[in-house]
């Protein structure tokens, strides 16, 4: 089932059938605005709705959200709602700004695919495409007023860095036998690129494999939890720029803080030098970053510059992807340039001082003003 293809009617229909499930003794369920948003991406699909129902003499109206798993080819090979939930969940337990998770459903019956509810949060959250370096509210703040957003964001990051994993129930999480962390995530991500590549073999990409194996640090710090997508992009930010939600646990894991301190930065760094656009002028630098990092997470960050080139690795694995499976859906013609030549290979080459890819350069993401 293509969601975003499917009858709005049919799917209230569905949602409805399977709430009436979770609540037996509910009655007068209804649904009502769904909405699924074209900015759902190419991983899982966000479906926004009301629900309504009576209990007695009791009567409640809830603003959900389900986030459904893919139901044909997306970005990622698999899926786990299931764990995601479990982390928001523990999260939460312990304050943490994370969606409420109310129900979730591991059979395909009722929507096509597993999907989670969540308990909507209220704010907004900077656009991707186009990206908020380009256009939109995070521009129109003052520098002051973007410094405080960049500010929270840092340290909400530290809050998920300095919760204790394993009393919260993460240690599946965990690799198994006593692998060392990075191992496995290196482990995890080549796997992840040999699918992705299909025939192909990305050459900025395999030079960023082997500089990543001449210049590992000996990193023998204890791992912390991390949210795996660390960027203000999925972040949902209230008027007084407070973090009220903290988004997409796709790509959870255990990790060193640097890795999402890198993440951050390379993010910020492809949706600006990548495609052209400055920095917004209210966001701090690369050392005040990192400052702001460290003084709330009383972390010390040793390794950014080996990270950044880890997280430019799994950008253009990711952009890799993007532009195949952009292809094999007729978005992209079979010659497309994407998957080679993107603004994540091209800042990796940078990084790590290999050749560049030639040609076009092309993203799926504008910088249109």
């Amino acid at each position: 089932m293509a969601l975003a293809n499917k009858d709005p009617q049919e799917l209230s229909d569905n949602l409805r059938r399977w709430l009436a499930a979770q609540l037996p003794e509910a009655t007068a369920i209804s649904i009502d605005n769904l909405d699924v948003p074209s900015a759902s991406g190419m991983s899982n699909t966000t479906v926004l709705f009301t629900a309504s129902w009576s209990n007695g003499e009791t009567s409640s109206t809830q603003e959900l959200v389900a986030r459904i798993a893919p139901d044909g080819p997306a970005i990622f090979k698999d899926s786990d709602l299931g764990k995601e939930a479990i982390v928001m969940k523990a999260l939460a337990s312990i304050g943490q700004p994370v969606p409420t998770v109310r129900w979730v459903e591991e059979d395909s019956t009722a929507l096509g695919a597993p999907f989670l509810v969540m308990e909507r949060a209220s704010g907004r959250v900077p656009a991707d495409d186009p990206p908020f370096t380009a256009t939109g509210w995070v521009l129109e703040l003052s520098d002051e007023q973007q410094l405080r957003l960049c500010t929270a964001s840092l340290e909400a990051l530290a809050a998920i860095h300095n919760a204790d994993w394993k009393d919260l129930g993460l240690g599946f999480l965990a690799p198994p036998d006593g692998t060392d962390v990075f191992d496995a995530e290196l482990a995890k991500w080549r796997e992840f690129y040999d699918w992705a590549r299909g025939a192909e073999v990305n050459p900025t990409i395999e030079a960023g494999f082997a500089w990543l194996d001449a210049h590992r640090p000996d990193d023998r710090r204890e791992p912390v939890l991390n949210w795996g997508d660390a960027r203000i992009g999925n972040m949902m930010f209230g008027d007084d720029l407070a973090v009220n939600a903290i988004l997409d646990w796709e790509m959870v894991g255990l990790g060193h803080p640097d890795i999402e301190l890198a993440w951050w930065l390379f993010i910020l760094r492809h949706h600006t030098e990548g495609i052209g656009l400055p920095v917004p002028s209210g966001f701090p630098t690369r050392d005040q970053v990192v400052a702001i990092y460290e003084k709330a997470s009383g972390r010390t960050i040793d390794h950014l510059d080996y990270y950044e080139a880890w997280a430019g690795v799994r950008l253009a694995i990711l952009m890799h992807r993007a532009g195949n499976l952009m292809i094999d859906l007729g978005f992209l013609p079979p010659d497309a340039p994407m998957r080679f030549n993107n603004p994540a290979s091209q800042l990796l080459a940078k990084l790590i001082g290999a050749e560049p890819p030639i040609g076009s350069v092309q993203t799926f993401i504008g910088n249109r003003g």
